[in-house]
């Protein structure tokens, strides 16, 4: 029997982006779905547009909520489908096959996260191409999240691990990502291929908000697991030497000799020099 899949959109005062998303939906090869839309009461066309394509619609509402992750569980408490896929208003799926690709593959684990494409609206363009990781680790989940975008979570999880946590902002992915796979032990897998675009016009690329995941991921970690914090800032350190590393003009200068092979070159005359030095000792 096909997998069914509940994909869940949230929406407020997007009516466009929510066009988007639903048209993506309704364009999908996959049918076995069950697609839930939670709109926040919305003052502009938002519900036209879901009347217009209610015939693709299983369950919505429009009523105020109390933020994106009051709304996301929302949704959940409707979804009767296998797995769950979170794709908010704006975003949009990357082809009209990509459900029937990913469950042609019958997954298995609780948790399948693909690829996304980070879309910049005002430059139509696609900014970065960001795969989620073949083997799940916690330095993976400890500098960054699954795209819940491109991730696809059994209905069954939520039951096990509990909904998201509506206190914070915008790391209660991030909180039920790592509880789920560190805490609970929930099964991982990497889909080889991008299931969707993000579009960056969201809370999360926002600058005003950009300090706001660390912060509020240091909250959790001080308040719940206390003993992965020292480790959690060293390892923020050092990811921000690297990065500092590979902006500089020195790294900028290793990476043209390395390129030429030049570095090579090097490393292989040392070898000999070393060589050359343990011979001569050995005849004295």
């Amino acid at each position: 029997m096909p997998v069914k899949l509940t994909i869940i959109t949230i929406n407020l005062n997007n009516a466009a982006g929510l066009k988007k998303t639903i048209e993506s939906v309704a364009d999908q090869s996959y049918r076995n779905l069950d697609y839930v839309v939670i709109d926040g009461g919305s003052r502009d066309d938002s519900q036209q547009v879901i009347r217009n394509y209610e015939t693709f619609i299983n369950s919505w509402v429009s009523e105020p909520d109390k933020g994106i992750y009051h709304a996301m569980n929302k949704g959940i408490r409707k979804a009767t489908g296998d797995y769950c896929l979170f794709l908010n208003s704006g975003d949009w799926l990357a082809t009209p096959t990509i459900l029937e690709n990913v469950f042609a593959q019958d997954p298995e684990a609780d948790i399948v996260a693909g690829d996304v494409y980070f879309y910049n609206t005002q430059q139509k363009a696609i900014k970065w191409h960001v795969p989620s990781p073949d083997q799940l680790t916690a330095k993976t989940l400890f500098l960054g999240t699954l795209p819940h975008q491109a991730t696809f979570i059994r209905r069954a999880v939520f039951d096990k691990v509990g909904l998201y946590n509506e206190t914070l902002k915008i790391a209660s992915d991030w909180l039920f990502f790592l509880e789920a796979l560190l805490k609970y032990g929930c099964t991982y897998q990497h889909y080889q291929g991008t299931i969707a675009y993000f579009n960056m016009d969201g809370i999360s690329c926002d600058p005003a908000t950009e300090s706001l995941p660390r912060r509020e991921q240091l909250a959790v970690l001080a308040n719940e697991y206390p003993l992965f914090l020292p480790d959690y800032e060293r390892l923020d350190q050092l990811e921000t030497q690297s990065l500092q590393w590979k902006q500089s003009n020195e790294y900028r200068v290793y990476h043209f000799l390395d390129r030429i092979g030049f570095i090579s070159l090097g490393v292989f005359l040392r070898r000999i020099k070393r060589v050359i030095q343990r011979n001569l000792y050995r005849k004295r």
